[in-house]
């Protein structure tokens, strides 16, 4: 935007994902950017927002989704927005699953535009109120209700794609060949190094200083894979020169190569060998016995 940029911390009630902001008749803020998604909702005649190189001319109802790391500023000419700021690594837990996870962060990869007249706004706006109604009356368990809401409102995003006015992608991605590489030879040495433990996506983004979001993305991206088909066909391959070169028993060298158990061991053995670790271990140490014999 060529002009200085801060990064805003600090910001968020620790341990709690979602911030509700209300802005008066005439708003002005200097270009930054976070780490938090941040929504914005028109309830004045106008607001202008400049976002990367881009300067966005909103209308009443309007909602702006700014993704996290574009970098932003209010202009002269906003006036009384609701702004809703809300961490996504925070509302996701363990029982997430990889491609879910890659949903969100296709959904939150792009700073978007919803028109005042799209077909979801209504519903979108209906949880955002209650958000904020939640936020202001704080009765028993409206934290709760506020995660529930947010929920509700990132399903309606996935579900609808709304129509949109724009899509401005960030300059914030790693999209040049050399820092694809970079990111690709990082997860990859991450992953060689600590296949034998129980890995968790979270792990290997704070390794690389990368939202988990984008390591799914960018990864896929690049490899035609998601990272855990990745590191559990690593781990396969590692396992085979132990079958044929240890005497281990099969549940040993399932645990040891960053396996829960036998059984996910033997299943994914079969998905890349055709048959199962002791299948394999019996073939190929009689060809090895004939062949040194």
């Amino acid at each position: 935007m060529g002009v200085p940029t801060f990064l805003e911390t600090g910001h968020m009630e620790e341990g709690f994902p979602i911030r509700v902001i209300h802005t008066g008749d005439q708003f002005n803020f200097a270009a930054h950017w976070h780490d938090e998604v941040e929504l914005v909702v028109v309830n004045g005649k106008s607001a202008r927002i400049g976002v990367n190189d881009h300067i966005r001319e909103l209308g009443q109802g309007d909602v702006l989704l700014i993704k996290p790391g574009d970098v932003h500023c209010f202009l002269p000419g906003t006036e009384h927005l609701t702004i809703i700021l809300f961490r996504l690594e925070l509302l996701t837990g363990s029982f997430t699953t990889e491609a879910e996870i890659q949903d969100l962060g296709e959904l939150f990869n792009k700073t978007t535009v919803i028109p005042s007249n799209a077909g979801s706004r209504n519903n979108l706006v209906q949880y955002i109120d209650a958000i904020i109604a939640e936020k202001k009356n704080r009765k028993p368990g409206y934290r709760w209700l506020m995660v529930s809401r947010l929920y509700d409102l990132m399903v309606l995003l996935l579900r609808t794609k709304p129509p949109v006015t724009d899509q401005l992608t960030a300059v914030g991605w790693p999209c040049t060949s050399s820092k694809k590489f970079e990111f690709l030879e990082s997860v990859c040495e991450y992953l060689e190094d600590h296949y034998a433990e129980p890995i968790k996506l979270e792990q290997v983004a704070e390794h690389i200083k990368f939202s988990k979001f984008h390591v799914c993305k960018l990864f896929k991206e690049i490899k035609g894979v998601t990272l855990m088909e990745y590191l559990n066909h690593f781990r396969i391959i590692k396992s085979e020169w132990a079958l044929l070169f240890r005497q281990d028993s099969i549940l040993d060298i399932a645990i040891g190569h960053g396996f829960n158990n036998v059984n996910s061991y033997n299943r994914l053995f079969k998905k890349y060998n055709d048959c199962t670790p002791s299948e394999f271990r019996k073939k190929h140490r009689t060809n090895i016995t004939k062949y040194e014999g």
